[in-house]
């Protein structure tokens, strides 16, 4: 009696990406650079400043499986440090929903300031989107982003330039609060 069998893995899998359609991605992601002033200890009172995405959009066709998203900076086969993911977030699928978008954002998206991206200079940041299950072993090459047979991901960049010190514009806004207004006198009204 002539039977079928179907393989145990009937459907391709899922390449996630980040979803490039404006109002998905931020204008500001559309410029071809991204220029972070770092601030620092001499502005009164000291300043943080920080890149902050907002929230992107991970799209996987299959609404089932997690999605992993690999933050790196500058990453670069020759430089051991570099090939460390910043952040490793896993976004989980659900057999509860068929929504097929998945939102990235804050803790999962970290805010991008001088220290994580390397100091001043140009860097280059790639998220890195895959299905979680696909990734294969840290020292596969390349490490930490290497995929699985069947698998494929997808990378996403934007580059950021740190000022220097030297470089930052004294007349961008800074952490000091605006001075108030002068004291106006009382008005008098006649009686």
């Amino acid at each position: 009696m002539p039977q079928s069998v179907d393989p145990a893995n009937t459907r391709p899998h899922t390449i996630p990406r980040v979803d490039t359609v404006p109002p998905a991605l931020p204008n500001f992601l559309l410029q071809p650079m991204l220029v972070l002033d770092p601030g620092g200890p001499a502005d009164v009172p000291p300043c943080h400043c920080q890149l902050n995405l907002g929230k992107l959009d991970i799209i996987a066709d299959d609404p089932t499986v997690d999605v992993q998203v690999r933050i790196f900076v500058d990453y670069d086969l020759s430089v051991i440090r570099t090939q460390s993911p910043l952040a490793s977030p896993t976004l989980p699928g659900s057999f509860n929903s068929s929504d097929t978008i998945r939102p990235l954002q804050a803790p999962n998206l970290p805010a991008f300031d001088a220290t994580n991206l390397g100091g001043p200079g140009v860097h280059v940041v790639e998220l890195v989107n895959g299905e979680a299950a696909g990734f294969a072993g840290d020292t596969v090459p390349p490490p930490h982003r290497a995929m699985l047979a069947n698998f494929e991901s997808s990378t996403f960049k934007f580059v950021v330039k740190v000022l220097a010190p030297a470089e930052r514009d004294p007349t961008r806004p800074s952490c000091t609060p605006p001075p108030l207004p002068p004291a106006q006198e009382p008005v008098q009204c006649p009686p």
